[in-house]
């Protein structure tokens, strides 16, 4: 690997080491009703995908991050390696679920799943973590090599194509949800009063400060950018020798935090900014 992509992974592990405290409540698009509840069902539609026999299946989440996947998988009664390259957030994760001999924390080099032996996960499962992967289809070949026969593979939370053809319909809906944001945004009192009230809240003031002095613009973000993004073609040249793509879909994700969300419930029939991709892996692939 280049010293380019070695930055970019310690890049990555950095940032996320000191925002963790902070990293649900600056991803609203993913910590709110409407998308957790989507997380849940697609996960269990998932799971009931698997193939290999386990009793108990197990599950690598890659880039598990705070635990977004793996609260799930754990309440699924599944056994659950949660893995990413941030010991910061994998700290949060287990201070966030109760101990369980169904999980366990690994930490990742950000480059392959090497530590991982072949045909040993009957899941692999990942979301929003694929653009943080300098060779993200090195990793989709390993996420292939991971899981047995009959196993099942779950790509999510990844921008789809629409998002960069810029449609006049997502285009208006950002306009609306732009100006519905507007109304919902926290002033940094009413941000702060909301940090104090957490459990162990001290934990979240230094690394607020820090994003305060650093402005932060992104997490480690690579392929987020119209000349960089995730290329759905070419994960799916990679799984169709060895994978049956069992459903893929494109949606709108809910950036809204109020329940119900008005703009996401007028618009997310009409036009779609991320894609989810299962595949199963053929029973006869090596």
């Amino acid at each position: 690997m280049n010293n380019c992509a070695t930055d970019q992974i310690d890049l990555n592990s950095a940032v996320h080491d000191r925002i963790a405290p902070l990293y649900e409540s600056r991803h609203g698009e993913i910590f709110n009703q409407v998308e957790q509840g989507r997380i849940r069902d697609v996960l269990t539609h998932v799971a009931e995908q698997i193939r290999t026999g386990a009793n108990i299946p197990k599950v690598l989440d890659f880039g598990a991050g705070t635990g977004n996947l793996t609260r799930h998988l754990l309440q699924m009664n599944l056994s659950v390696v949660a893995s990413d390259v941030s010991v910061g957030c994998l700290r949060e994760l287990e201070s966030s679920v109760a101990a369980s001999e169904r999980l366990q924390c690994v930490v990742l080099n950000g480059r392959d799943l090497s530590q991982f032996d072949d045909a040993s996960f009957d899941m692999v499962a990942t979301y929003s973590v694929l653009h943080h992967v300098p060779d993200y289809l090195a990793i989709v070949d390993e996420f292939i090599r991971v899981l047995k026969p009959g196993g099942v593979m779950y790509l999510d939370h990844e921008v789809c194509p629409a998002y960069w053809e810029e449609r006049p319909d997502y285009r208006e809906y950002c306009r609306e949800l732009a100006e519905r944001q507007k109304v919902e945004q926290e002033s940094p009192w009413q941000y702060l009063s909301g940090l104090l009230q957490r459990k162990n809240c001290w934990r979240s003031l230094a690394p607020m400060l820090w994003l305060r002095c650093n402005k932060l613009a992104d997490e480690g973000d690579i392929h987020v950018y119209p000349e960089d993004h995730i290329e759905w073609e070419q994960i799916r040249s990679r799984l169709v020798s060895g994978c049956e793509i069992l459903l893929e879909k494109d949606y709108l994700v809910c950036r809204e935090k109020t329940f119900p969300p008005p703009v996401w419930s007028s618009w997310h029939t009409r036009c779609a900014d991320m894609r989810l991709m299962i595949a199963g892996k053929k029973a006869e692939a090596l």
